[in-house]
């Protein structure tokens, strides 16, 4: 994964989380309405409505000023009912600055048109944005949300600081609307108190009360309060003054695959994985206002667990006393996962700088053994040293490539001019079974037992991805295939083409994994095979899979076996490919100049360049490298890096200074650090990384050596192992 996509990850979990709280922060709001729901008879119902919606606005959100205006049928205009501002919360008093008389005429300014209208208003800044003044109004705004209250009047809500309202804030205001509606409703019409224990108020349907039949009403039929509940995505559990469970929602439902009414007079912590959190979050609860667990594990479904955020919340009727409690799910499956995901990147690119450090060494060893077996090759007659010679070679190569990503692992291609490299499948999967024999057929038919292999592979199998890395994953899923079958058993491998994807399945008949384990064998370092083990081989072989846009998934049942499958996508045959020992040359002898301190290197790449007819001069003494390149003249130079007292960056500007059109290249084992930069102004024209194939190194110096790049070097290119 590159940064990039670190970044959407981490916007992603930040936009995530705002949501979160911002649905928290109206959920709040709707649960310190269900204090409204149980005022007494013998009470100024309205006036104690009105005066407790403003002030729990004003307590749950941070605007600064909150007022609601009725409909006065006897003078036909809107008149001011209650009003409470941040003055008056941190002052503790009423809000008695406030103009009681207040009055607007049905089609006056903006309260005026939302009550016309029944349509919310949502200023986010005045002054791009003015609004018409209103004569004996006391409260200035620059943003605010005015909200219809069917026909019975407006609620205002206002700050003197501009906002912005994202169209899920507006929902959720508009949601608010409704039920300040409803609870006004019922204020104003005769009712009958609510019968004890029960959370729920009747149905109001335009203003006026209705009873709720005993047949189940549609979804839209429900009363407000009830579709809210309904409708949230959060687990919301109603509780009695007990604790017991009055209603569910369906998010509850759903998620723990009981009815509503098998839940009702249970305890809720029958949805907790240990039945013990729930009844200490109740007895803390139960001193307080309200209580959260984060990362709780609960039971769902079919014993199925999911981590959750809890939030209990005790309920105050009229007197104070405890009248229930709201219990809030929050099912965190998906937050998790996109952490986890983070964490694996975090991981990666840990994994990349730790590579980073060996990785040079390790290149030069690679280099001596690529080059002595390609200098061996054309002297060998013998065909199955031969062969045996080549699968040494391809698993070199293979090697270098491994270390190359890994330099890089948290990186992907920045060249756009480099095609994208094509692979044919079956050919891959052959020379992998070719390469791993020594150790599923040698080692276990030592030892009594054997593998077989049964091949399913269609022809013309073609993807688009490094046949390297292709390699790389096929043998660590065969090497953990044999391990998984320490007796004996059958590796089936198959490759089909679809219209746009690569298929591979890679199956065995090994001891297979549980569930937990088959979920973090792609984790960096995760290994189930003891000390010893590095836990990296399927961690790159994700890596390498997602950086050439495919998937890689495990299907794996305890004593059955496991299946990898693999979907890359898919390519066209490769036209043009050449032929080992075919490549490009240069039917000229030129004067090159080779510089590497490792004296086994230099000795191969001079034995490279010479063979080809080229004159070579090759020195591993910088400061000798220096005064050849003054004293006598030279077709091209190539240089290592990092060498003591003189580097290659010396090397090459002293080139460049001799002549500008003198053509350096620099021959690395930290190539992939630098391949991808624009060197020309430190004097170098390319780039190698070691190991380099014999055919790579001709075929970049016939490059800088053609005709038609003697007068001037060419464009710099990218250069990558073979």
């Amino acid at each position: 994964m590159d940064e990039k996509f670190g970044r959407i990850v981490r916007n992603g979990l930040m936009h995530s989380q705002e949501r979160d709280e911002e649905s928290s922060r109206f959920l709040g709001i709707i649960g310190r309405f269900a204090e409204l729901f149980s005022f007494k008879s013998d009470e100024p119902a309205l006036d104690r409505v009105l005066e407790k919606l403003v002030r729990i606005i004003i307590e749950e959100t941070d605007f600064e000023n909150c007022s609601i205006v009725l409909w006065d049928s006897g003078s036909q205009q809107l008149s001011l009912k209650a009003a409470y501002g941040l003055d008056d919360l941190l002052g503790g008093g009423s809000a008695k600055d406030h103009h009681r008389d207040l009055t607007f005429d049905p089609d006056e300014g903006i309260a005026g048109r939302v009550f016309q209208m029944q349509s919310p208003f949502f200023l986010e800044n005045a002054m791009s944005e003015p609004v018409p003044p209103k004569n004996g109004a006391t409260v200035s705004l620059t943003s605010m949300v005015c909200l219809p209250l069917t026909d019975l009047g407006v609620m205002n809500i206002s700050s003197a600081q501009p906002r912005h309202f994202s169209s899920q804030a507006r929902r959720h205001w508009e949601l608010i609307s409704r039920i300040i509606s409803f609870l006004l409703s019922g204020a104003l019409a005769p009712r009958e108190p609510l019968q004890s224990g029960s959370l729920v108020p009747p149905d109001i349907s335009n203003g006026k009360t209705h009873c709720h039949p005993e047949q189940p009403a549609a979804a839209e039929d429900l009363p407000l309060p009830q579709q809210v509940m309904e409708s949230t995505p959060q687990g919301i559990c109603l509780l009695d003054a007990m604790g017991s469970i009055v209603q569910v929602n369906q998010s509850i439902e759903r998620r723990h695959g009981l009815s509503a009414s098998q839940f009702k007079g249970r305890s809720p912590a029958i949805l907790f994985a240990n039945p013990e959190e729930f009844k200490k979050l109740f007895g803390e609860v139960s001193a307080s206002q309200a209580q959260e667990l984060t990362n709780v594990s609960m039971m769902g479904r079919d014993g199925e667990g999911y981590q959750a955020d809890v939030n209990l919340v005790r309920l105050s009727g009229g007197s104070g006393t405890t009248s229930g409690f709201l219990l809030v799910i929050h099912d965190m499956t998906k937050r998790n996962s996109l952490a986890e995901k983070l964490i694996q990147t975090e991981k990666l690119a840990a994994l990349g700088i730790m590579a980073g450090g060996v990785a040079h060494d390790f290149n030069n060893l690679l280099m001596a053994i690529l080059g002595n077996i390609q200098l061996m090759l054309p002297t060998v007659a013998d065909d199955e040293i031969q062969r045996r010679l080549q699968n040494i070679e391809k698993a070199v190569q293979d090697g270098a490539n491994t270390v190359r990503r890994l330099q890089k692992f948290t990186e992907r291609s920045k060249d756009s001019h480099v095609p994208p490299a094509v692979v044919d499948v079956g050919e891959a999967i052959n020379d992998v079974i070719e390469l791993t024999r020594p150790r599923w057929k040698n080692a276990m038919e030592r030892s009594g037992r054997s593998i077989r292999f049964e091949l399913d592979l269609s022809p013309a199998c073609f993807a688009s991805m490094s046949a390297s890395d292709l390699r790389e994953v096929l043998a660590n899923l065969v090497f953990n295939a044999v391990e998984a079958m320490p007796e004996g058993g059958v590796i089936k491998i198959s490759c089909r083409a679809l219209e746009d994807q690569t298929l591979l399945e890679i199956s065995d008949t090994g001891i297979g994994m549980s569930k937990e384990v088959s979920t973090k064998i792609f984790d960096p370092f995760y290994t189930t095979k003891g000390v010893g083990n590095s836990g990296l081989g399927l961690s790159v072989s994700w890596s390498l899979i997602a950086r050439s846009g495919g998937e890689i998934r495990v299907r794996s049942t305890p004593g059955k076996g496991s299946v990898f499958e693999i979907s890359l996508p898919k390519s066209s045959p490769p036209h043009g490919a050449s032929q080992p020992g075919k490549s490009k040359s240069t039917p000229e002898s030129f004067r090159l100049l080779v510089v590497d301190d490792d004296p086994e290197i230099l000795e191969i790449l001079r034995d490279m360049l010479r063979l080809k007819g080229h004159r070579v001069t090759a020195t591993g003494d910088g400061h000798e490298a220096l005064r050849l390149i003054e004293s006598e003249d030279f077709n091209l130079v190539l240089t290592d890096l990092g060498m003591p007292s003189v580097s290659g960056w010396d090397i090459a500007k002293r080139a460049k200074a001799k002549s500008s059109k003198l053509p350096v290249i620099l021959i690395t084992g930290w190539g992939a650090q630098y391949e991808e930069d624009d060197l020309t102004t430190s004097g170098v024209d390319h780039v190698l990384s070691k190991p380099l194939s014999w055919d790579r190194l001709l075929e970049t110096v016939a490059e800088l050596l053609s005709p038609s790049t003697k007068e001037s070097p060419a464009p710099r290119s990218i250069l990558h192992i073979a």
